[in-house]
């Protein structure tokens, strides 16, 4: 058995007013009584508890869940290593008399990436230049390494061989080389655009470069 005091406020009139009487009485409470409010009041809790655990495990779930069909998209920068083809137009200046060339061509090479950042590649070009006197053709061979700068911008060297001739007078012919260096930049998922320096020189020649060229040129990667 359990005690328990209970209060009750009794009010009783006399001549002079009401007379206010307090009195305490003892009260029984059947310990069967309170241990069953004691389980309800644990069961209750429980399943509170339970209740939010399962809201904050669903709210969870859901923040992880990615909708169907959805797939995330990772943008790698511009695909170097792929073959690709191009135009240019160049300008050139004699360093022995100053005359002035000026030129174009087209192109066509590929690219490798020996790492994440270095990209080695072989070109071969063909150009046609002129000073308005005379005009002549150029065929080379030239070899690229380079720097990724950034996942779309390589900074690259450029070198080669070939050979130039005069176009009215083939048998007019001399081996030549290119060395230089340019920037290329990627402008869309397949087409970049260049610019280079190079000096241009022959191997018959006391001089290490004859002529300074520069070139602009866009290229179409496949």
């Amino acid at each position: 058995m359990h005690l328990c005091i209970a209060r009750h406020e009794t009010a009783q009139p006399t001549g002079e007013g009401i007379n206010w009487s307090f009195h305490l009485k003892r009260c029984r409470v059947s310990n069967g009584a309170v241990l069953l409010g004691v389980q309800k009041m644990i069961l209750r809790s429980l399943v509170t508890a339970a209740g939010l655990s399962l809201l904050a495990g669903t709210a969870f779930a859901a923040d992880l869940t990615m909708p169907a069909g959805e797939v995330p998209v990772v943008d790698n920068g511009f695909d170097w290593a792929r073959p690709y083809v191009g135009a240019s137009v160049s300008s050139e200046f004699s360093l022995d008399d100053g005359d002035d060339y000026f030129g174009g061509g087209v192109f066509a090479g590929i690219n490798f990436l020996a790492s994440e950042s270095f990209l080695l590649g072989v070109q071969v070009t063909a150009d046609a230049v002129s000073d308005g006197d005379a005009s002549y053709g150029e065929l080379f061979v030239l070899g690229r390494a380079g720097i990724l700068l950034t996942p779309d911008m390589l900074l690259y060297g450029i070198g080669g061989v070939g050979f130039d001739w005069e176009l009215d007078d083939p048998d007019n012919n001399s081996t030549a080389y290119q060395l230089g260096a340019g920037i290329e930049v990627a402008g869309s998922d397949s087409v970049t655009a260049r610019g280079q320096l190079t000096g241009y020189g022959y191997f018959d020649d006391s001089d290490l470069f004859d002529y300074a060229r520069a070139t602009v040129a866009v290229a179409f990667h496949f």
